[in-house]
Formats: structure tokens, C-alpha cells, sequence
């Protein structure tokens, strides 16, 4: 094997190793969100609940897969470098759909803000009997600074939580220049659509290694596969 290839072959592994780690780190991430946060996502429509899931389910698929890359490339096994290349080219088919379905959705902003502001309410309708639901609203108040579903109006109390003041070490009345006029449906559908143009930056920097690693592992597969036909017939 020349030194190209052995230098190519290290650099396979050490990639996939990394992915290794990255893969670990998504399943680890997911089950927390899943068993500790769960409740937080009651906010949101249910097609983002399934957010932990889906991180359990890809990380579980990225280790499994960068571990293929790995023993591919220490075994010199062209039948698992080629199978590391297809899996990879088929995860980056399976989350350029997944991407396009995630940003029609989101793009479609009516569509979007109504879910979230049905779920919202749902919530917001459960604080009086339910303490979870009452520390969800709270919590989401006091992190994007806003204040019930649309409006301050919505608790229709002379007075509002401490959660919707702007200074939370006083309690403020309702209506008052000192509570936060913003409802929680619109600031939460502001921070996921800027946070979305982040993930989906991100997204497409792994789709782009992605590819280029499928490039290298059959471009690896295909020297290891020429340097045995060289040997056999020397």
C-alpha cells in the first residue's frame, strides 16, 4: 500500500472517529432532552416532541456507521468501506428530504404560529390545575421575556405573574409599563425560525462532510481493492 493511501486511511479513521463521539454525544443529548425537558415541549406541535427521538434515533445511526468507517479502514475491508459510503450517501439523502419537509413547514408561517399558539393555549389553560403546565408558561415567560399566549391580557387579572415582569424582583400590575407586552406565541416562533437558519447552516456543513467522506471511503476502497490486484498478480 503506498504512503498516499496509508495517510488516506488514517485520516478515514480519525473522521470516523470523531463521527463516533458526534453520534455518542446526540444519544446522550437526546435522552436527556426525552426524560428531563419533556414536559417543555408540551408548547410546541407535536411534530416536535418527536425532536428527541429523532436525535436518539440519528446519533444511534452515526455511531453505527462511523464504527463501520472505522473498521473498514483499520481491516482494509473494501466491503465495508463501500457499505460505509452507501450508508453515508443514503443518511444525506434521507436529511436533505427531511431538511426540505422541516423548512416548507416552518416557512409556512400561518400554518406554523397557529399550531403553536394552540398548543400554547392548551397549556396556558392548564396552569390553574396542573403545576407543570404552570411552571412550563413560567418558565418560557421568564427566558423570552413575554407574557401569556398573545398578550398580558390573556390572565385577565389585575395583576399578571412574576414571570411577565420586566424586573422579577417586584411584582408588577397589569397593565404597566413594567410588564413585558409581548405574547409568548409570537416571541417563540421568532426564536425557532432564527434558531432554525442556524441548524439548517449546520446541517449543511454535515451534509457537505458527509458527502466528501462516501468520496474518500470509495476512493480508499478502490486503492486498497487496486494494491491486492497488484500483489495477487506481481
Amino acid at each position: 500500500m503506498g504512503c498516499a493511501t496509508g495517510i488516506v486511511k488514517y485520516l478515514v479513521f480519525i473522521a470516523n472517529l470523531l463521527f463516533a463521539l458526534a453520534g455518542l454525544a446526540l444519544v446522550i443529548i437526546g435522552i436527556l432532552i426525552k426524560f428531563n425537558v419533556s414536559d417543555a415541549t408540551r408548547v410546541l406541535p407535536s411534530d416536535f416532541g418527536l425532536a428527541p427521538i429523532l436525535c436518539i434515533i440519528i446519533g444511534a445511526i452515526v455511531f453505527i456507521t462511523a464504527f463501520l468507517g472505522c473498521c473498514g479502514a483499520v481491516r482494509e475491508s473494501t466491503c465495508m468501506l463501500t457499505t460505509y459510503a452507501i450508508i453515508l450517501l443514503t443518511i444525506f439523502i434521507v436529511q436533505v428530504a427531511i431538511g426540505v419537509y422541516a423548512f416548507l413547514q416552518i416557512k409556512d408561517q400561518n400554518s406554523f404560529y397557529s399550531a403553536l399558539k394552540t398548543n400554547m393555549e392548551k397549556t396556558f389553560d392548564q396552569m390553574d390545575r396542573n403545576p407543570e403546565a404552570n411552571e412550563t408558561m413560567h418558565v418560557i415567560e421568564r427566558v423570552l421575556k413575554c407574557c401569556g399566549v398573545t398578550g398580558p391580557e390573556d390572565y385577565q387579572t389585575p395583576k399578571v405573574p412574576l414571570s411577565c415582569c420586566r424586573n422579577i424582583e417586584v411584582q408588577c400590575p397589569s397593565p404597566n409599563n413594567d410588564v413585558n407586552s409581548d405574547g409568548c406565541a409570537i416571541k417563540l416562533q421568532g426564536e425557532i425560525e432564527k434558531n432554525s437558519k442556524i441548524i439548517g447552516g449546520v446541517a449543511i456543513g454535515i451534509a457537505v462532510i458527509e458527502v466528501l467522506g462516501a468520496i474518500v471511503a470509495l476512493c480508499l476502497a478502490s486503492s486498497i481493492r487496486n494494491s491486492y490486484r497488484r500483489h495477487t498478480y506481481a
